[in-house]
């Protein structure tokens, strides 16, 4: 039972940020309920949580002035589509020996549900119609086995010594199913031990008025704190202590709904190395100066990753006459490289972070009627979700390595639900499947009639095209799944 001065207590802090509306109706709760909802008001600094409201929603409408904002110098990215082949290899190899040697980890940020794909289990979980019929987490999880493989050749050591831990990080509505399912599959082929997960946080709703929202008597609303919550959530579990006592220092997180994802991206992790890179990023030379991705830039002299609405048309449209191509080229894809002391500095400075403001329709329980109310579809938005991005952090950055890479080869998102004009299950498979025909005929393969449409190549056979000289003059004409040697 919490003594009554506890409630006071809370009641009279909560009240402090006009707040008292919480804790209406307690008394409709059981003394369990009670017990869990003064646990959670005081695990909240509410001080810091309403200044970080008043910060993002203040933010929210401020206005980027078009002099702070300056696109990237040469000499501060480079890309894999016009650089030599020397180049390449040496970022591959020195890619391959830290992974040999053991210091390079993979997060890969999977919290979210595929319900916009018309699924209620988790994104990872989703098959996008291949012919393997493999799911996102089993494409992903065969990249590594077939790397760790690479790297030990590469290094001349025993293939069971190299091993890539793989973080995953779930959210409280995946996190029991995610792991029920690597478990139902045995762990795609990887050792259990090497698979490691942690939770996003969550942070409270508030109304466009700045009050919480309640779920019922004495709960707060919540929502995940959006994919920034993975410096905090790498603290919180104790794992980044953890794999930095065992040797990792290098980190490569990418999101879950990419299926060419080329998971501890070697070029990535080995370019960000001898760069000495604290941080770094994968980025896509857009497809036009309108394109709706979020832009790698500077604002204020400070790396940052900005909306394609916070850059002025005439800066987006302006053409860099040395390379004849966008200044503002550096499309954002989520797909990015952290070395270890800079995960730990985050935490450091995790206040300095703001939050951004996601407006939303949100179902609310309304205590003089007792009831949840659900703001009705297409609607005015009713409330605030706050949320940190992956890359706020870019800004702490003195150091941040960006590479241009092909869209073809790396990047080809699942957002939106089947028979969608792109970025959809039919798009992210066909994607795929030329990127393997192209491997495949680059090796000396023919590909014909339906095989031109259903061709598939297992990660556990080739993780970039390499290892395929056995195909050279075979012919394929239907439904080919080449799974072996």
């Amino acid at each position: 039972m919490v003594p009554e001065s506890r409630i006071e207590s809370l009641r009279k802090l909560y009240s402090s940020y006009d707040q008292e509306h919480i804790f209406e109706g307690l008394e409709n709760i059981s003394s369990s309920e009670l017990d869990d909802f003064v646990a959670d008001l005081e695990s909240i600094d509410i001080e810091n949580l309403m200044n970080s409201f008043d910060r993002a929603t203040r933010e929210e409408s401020g206005v980027i002035v078009p002099s702070d904002i300056q696109p990237l110098d040469n000499c501060e990215f480079d890309s894999e589509i016009s650089c030599s082949p020397e180049k390449l290899k040496s970022w591959y190899n020195e890619g391959l020996n830290r992974i040999a040697a053991n210091e390079v980890a993979t997060i890969v940020m999977a919290g979210g549900q595929g319900t916009r794909l018309g699924s209620c289990r988790p994104k990872g979980c989703y098959k996008i119609g291949i012919p393997s019929d493999k799911s996102l987490f089993q494409v992903q999880s065969e990249r590594i086995l077939r790397l760790q493989k690479i790297a030990a050749d590469h290094a001349g050591v025993d293939p069971s010594t190299v091993r890539i831990v793989s973080l995953v990080m779930t959210s409280l509505a995946t996190r029991s199913e995610t792991e029920e399912f690597f478990r139902e599959n045995n762990y795609f082929g990887l050792d259990p031990s090497q698979f490691k997960m942690f939770d996003q946080g969550s942070i409270p709703c508030f109304t466009n008025e700045g009050k919480l929202i309640l779920q019922n008597y004495g709960k707060l609303s919540k929502s995940p704190d959006g994919n920034g919550g993975i410096y905090h959530g790498l603290v919180a579990s104790n794992l980044l202590k953890e794999l930095k006592e065992a040797g990792v220092k290098y980190f490569h997180a990418y999101s879950v709904d990419n299926i060419l994802v080329r998971v501890a991206d070697p070029w990535l992790i080995g370019y960000s190395v001898l760069r000495k890179a604290e941080s770094g990023a994968l980025t896509l030379p857009k497809q036009s100066w309108n394109e709706k991705v979020g832009v790698v830039c500077k604002n204020k002299g400070k790396y940052q990753v900005l909306e394609y609405s916070e850059i002025p048309e005439e800066l987006a449209k302006k053409i860099n006459p040395e390379t004849n191509s966008l200044y503002y080229n550096h499309a954002n894809i989520c797909n990015h490289f952290f070395h270890v002391d800079f995960l730990e500095k985050i935490e450091s400075i995790k206040n300095e972070l703001d939050y951004h403001v996601a407006k939303k329709s949100i179902p609310y329980f309304d205590t003089s009627v007792g009831k949840t109310i659900t703001p009705p579809k297409g609607g005015k938005t009713n409330g605030i979700k706050l949320e940190r991005f992956i890359f706020d952090v870019f800004a702490f950055c003195k150091n941040l390595s960006v590479l241009n890479v092909d869209r073809s080869v790396s990047f080809s998102p699942l957002k939106n639900p089947p028979g969608s004009s792109s970025d959809c299950p039919e798009s992210s498979r066909a994607d795929l499947i030329n990127l393997h025909i192209r491997y495949a005929e680059a090796a000396g393969a023919v590909i014909e009639g339906n095989a031109r449409s259903s061709f598939e190549i297992s990660p556990l056979v080739t993780y970039a095209g390499e290892g395929l000289e056995f195909l050279k003059n075979r012919i394929f004409v239907d439904e080919t799944i080449i799974d072996k040697q």
